[in-house]
């Protein structure tokens, strides 16, 4: 899959596209029907299936919501729609005067710069300066495929939804949604060596992209390293019973594994939330605990 980051220039060389438009933070299910259908009329039609997205996500270029992170950031995001099977994602720079732009302006400017043979959008898409594009607008130029909405518990499927679950620990579900795991890629990075004094060694990950934020608190994971999967035990928040930190971080016991991970890139799949995160009163009742998570955790990945 080829990444481009949209320029004011001709992409006519790219030959005939299937273009679907779309945030698709996330990748849920909705979306990959979306994307699948992108590509199916693609291959058929000896056309190359396209992507069109923004970054950074016009929610936050907008205000409409508080800066939380990305459910999928864009390396994350780029890395599943090649899995999928789209040939170019197009990334344009979202800013408050790109948002200015009338409908009209959004086709002509960019849509126009490709040779399009048809667009994909999801049954609530809209575009253009406050969001007076639509479906319609869009028909009156253009082929478009339009994706009924999609429920899940009488609720429509979206990001939204979905970023809810995130902060309330509700992982399983959010596994529904997805069709897969959430998942976190970071770096192993030297932390303060708390858990190999307490006799159980964690890898603390630098996050390099901005996640979603999750509950604070111990999950039962599953830890790809080189292509391999181990139980985990992971915490994410601010280490109140020893070395409290301000700023939340991520850590994880990986179960049966010595190795040294220092500058290693790990996947971390979240499979279900076990506890809050505690202040515990001495060291001793914090690895009692911890012990009691290995077990619960290594019980649920077990079942899985």
């Amino acid at each position: 899959m080829e990444l481009i980051k949209f320029e004011n220039q001709d992409y006519q060389h790219l030959g005939g596209i299937t273009l679907a438009l779309g945030e698709f933070d996330g990748l849920h299910l909705a979306h990959q029907k979306l994307i699948n259908e992108t590509i199916k009329y693609a291959r058929e039609n000896n056309l190359k299936a396209a992507v069109l997205t923004f970054d950074p996500h016009p929610d936050f270029v907008l205000k409409k919501r508080p800066y939380q992170g990305y459910i999928t950031p864009l390396t994350e995001k780029a890395k599943t729609l090649a899995a999928l099977g789209i040939d170019y994602l197009i990334v344009v720079n979202f800013t408050e005067e790109f948002a200015s732009l009338l409908p009209e302006e959004f086709e002509n400017n960019v849509l126009g710069k490709f040779d399009i043979r048809k667009i994909f959008i999801g049954f609530d898409y809209r575009y253009g300066a406050k969001g007076r594009g639509n479906s319609e607008s869009l028909k009156a130029k253009y082929p478009v495929y339009v994706l009924e909405r999609i429920d899940y518990n009488n609720k429509k499927m979206g990001s939204e939804g979905i970023r809810e679950l995130l902060t309330h620990g509700r992982i399983q579900e959010v596994t529904k949604l997805l069709g897969r795991y959430y998942n976190i890629v970071g770096k192993v990075v030297p932390g303060n060596k708390v858990g190999r004094k307490l006799g159980i060694r964690t890898a603390n990950i630098n996050l390099e992209e901005d996640y979603q934020y999750l509950k604070k608190g111990v999950y039962a994971v599953f830890v790809n390293i080189d292509s391999k999967r181990y139980f985990g035990v992971c915490n994410i928040g601010h280490n109140p019973t020893i070395n409290y930190q301000k700023r939340p971080r991520l850590e994880v016991h990986i179960l049966d594994y010595e190795k040294d991970l220092y500058g290693k890139y790990i996947s971390i799949d979240f499979v279900e939330y076990l506890r809050p995160e505690i202040k515990f009163s001495d060291p001793e009742s914090l690895v009692k605990q911890i012990e009691k998570d290995i077990i619960n955790a290594k019980k649920i990945l077990e079942e899985v």
